[in-house]
């Protein structure tokens, strides 16, 4: 299963409101239950730091476009974040049942 993480940082002031798109987001990817999606965010605790980890299987082209809330997170999220938050594939070097 191929992965992408997205990976940004943004000033401590805007954290609230990245936590409250995040949640958003997932409320609505939960509510469409694409098929074969595994989507993951986070935050580093000590920072205003937050990665999107997305999963699908291979060859399978995104669901997320579908759903009207990711593309206003998106377009949100190149508000909040510090440097561009493009995409980037991501190489597992290990998991103990964390992905699957």
């Amino acid at each position: 299963m191929p992965l992408q993480i997205v990976r940004f940082t943004t000033p401590p002031d805007l954290a609230g409101d990245v936590e409250h798109g995040i949640a958003e987001l997932f409320g609505a990817v939960h509510a469409a239950r694409p098929a074969g999606l595994r989507y993951l965010a986070a935050r580093l605790t000590d920072r205003p730091e937050f990665l999107l980890l997305l999963g699908l299987p291979d060859g399978t082209p995104t669901p997320l476009p579908e759903i009207p809330q990711t593309t206003a997170f998106r377009a949100r999220m190149a508000g909040w974040a510090d440097a561009d938050p493009a995409p980037r594939p991501l190489t597992v070097l290990g998991d103990y049942r964390m992905l699957g």
